[in-house]
């Protein structure tokens, strides 16, 4: 078996594009100027037709991967936006559930207890039935109606103030006070009728 020459292969190759590149010249110098303009033309444009198609075509992907990116950081903003809310939600639900579970059912004793120790006489504290609220927490909540007879009006202001730092959620929804005393006395006694309403979970019952 004979080696093989490259120049054997190459040979007819090269003759062949020799005889190609002589055709195109021939036929390019037969052809008129505006001819030669308008496959010039020809040949620009279609350039420029790809060029414009290939730059398009990325300038769309590029778009759509931006768009895709601002969406997707929109949602991770959502999310984190949402989250850190539905936390601090979570967080003040667990808080008043604690504050809830921990209410003294016994609040009633603790008004009448105050009012004896600022020396109070003629004192009434009735609650109500206890009620659910329109919630869904599983807290009920319990309206008390406190009275308060020919009491000086400071000692009042105080027994408000005690109730105020009572660690059970016990909120005032109304006050009615008559002055008792004349008007030219010395001490102001009044009657005072408090409505509060007290709030713990369904399951601790009242006493």
């Amino acid at each position: 078996m004979s080696d093989l020459n490259i120049g054997e292969l190459v040979g007819p190759i090269r003759d062949r594009a020799s005889n190609i590149t002589s055709a195109v010249g021939e036929k390019w110098t037969g052809l008129q100027p505006r001819e030669r303009i308008f496959i010039v033309g020809a040949v620009i444009a279609l350039f420029c037709m790809v060029l414009f198609t290939v730059f398009h075509s990325m300038y769309n992907d590029i778009t759509k991967k931006a768009a895709e990116t601002e969406n997707y950081r929109k949602s991770l903003n959502y999310i984190a936006e949402n989250q850190a809310q539905y936390k601090l939600n979570q967080a003040r639900s667990n808080a008043m559930r604690e504050t809830l579970e921990k209410a003294d059912s016994k609040i009633s004793n603790k008004l009448s207890s105050i009012a004896s120790n600022l020396g109070f006489s003629d004192v009434s504290v009735t609650p109500k039935d206890s009620r659910r609220t329109s919630d869904d927490s599983g807290a009920e909540e319990t309206e008390i109606d406190v009275s308060l007879k020919n009491v000086d009006y400071t000692k009042v202001l105080e027994y408000l103030v005690e109730i105020q730092k009572l660690d059970s959620p016990i909120y005032m929804r109304q006050i009615n006070m008559t002055r008792t005393s004349s008007a030219n006395s010395s001490d102001t006694k009044m009657s005072v009728t408090i409505t509060l309403m007290s709030y713990r979970l369904k399951e601790q019952n009242a006493t």
